[in-house]
């Protein structure tokens, strides 16, 4: 938990990740609209195919399936369908109150660090990804492959990721998540979201993934740092460092500290 003004719209909701307004944006994509005429099977009809919709639009992202990179022992993910809630259950009449945790990338949501960064680059591009891959050209001309250039869309509309970017910058904000990973003192505007991982076994995992600059974007990283707690403490000061070291060839002075911590493996116990 972390106190936050309240969030009145999505700009405000990314910056101070407040995990009730997503709540109800999965509330109202999935549940059935009030229909007095509606039977409980009704309901329950409209309820799965409502899930299966919003499915399917996400797995457009590159989740629940393998990307194609260049290694092997690549793994999906996993996104779960409204089959597998009804063997979880041990009923069909299952109700929000089973899926609340997906709207946050929770519970039975699997996600590996690859897609992760694939999704930002799919915001960053407004809608597309070309498949990550290790090599960048084969033979001597030094271009990629046309396979390697395949844009693949997702099946929603570009116009919706143009509204997530003010608030992926506003993270960076004074007050905002992922405040530390702001590099405006060096000319850049980065867009991205913190996350903190529960782990009922130990700490809870630090995660961060974003992209800059953000209207022009080069770059996306994806940061998971495993048992270090709040994402916005070093997940996403881990994200700043190797977007200025990429973008400008250097880190600024002040945040030299920053980068002896990360060197010695000692980031996330540090105090910024």
């Amino acid at each position: 938990m972390h106190p936050h003004p309240r969030a009145r719209n999505l700009t405000m909701a990314l910056k101070y990740s407040c995990n009730p307004y997503f709540y109800q944006v999965l509330r109202a994509v999935v549940e059935p609209r009030p229909d007095s005429a509606a039977t409980p099977a009704d309901t329950v009809a409209q309820r799965h195919a409502h899930l299966a919709t919003w499915r399917r639009q996400v797995r457009s992202f590159g989740l629940d399936t393998l990307l194609g990179v260049d290694i092997a022992h690549e793994q999906p993910g996993f996104l779960p369908t409204p089959a597998y809630y009804d063997k979880a259950r041990r009923t069909r009449n299952w109700t929000f109150k089973s899926i609340y945790s997906l709207s946050i990338g929770q519970g039975e949501i699997n996600l590996t660090g690859l897609q992760t960064a694939n999704v930002l680059a799919i915001i960053a591009n407004r809608g597309w990804y070309i498949t990550p891959h290790f090599v960048r050209a084969i033979g001597n001309t030094g271009q990629p492959l046309p396979r390697f250039t395949e844009r693949h869309r997702t099946l929603v509309d570009s116009a919706s990721f143009a509204a997530l970017v003010p608030g992926m910058v506003a993270a960076m904000q004074r007050g905002g998540t992922a405040e530390l990973a702001s590099l405006a003192d060096v000319g850049i505007v980065v867009a991205g979201k913190t996350g903190t991982v529960q782990n009922d076994e130990g700490d809870d995992h630090a995660t961060f993934a974003g992209f800059a600059p953000a209207n022009q974007p080069r770059i996306v990283v994806a940061v998971y740092i495993e048992n270090a707690g709040f994402g916005g403490l070093s997940a996403a000061p881990c994200a700043a460092l190797i977007m200025e070291k990429y973008l400008k060839g250097k880190i600024a002075p002040r945040r030299k500290k920053w980068e002896y911590w990360l060197r010695c493996g000692d980031l996330a116990s540090q105090g910024h």
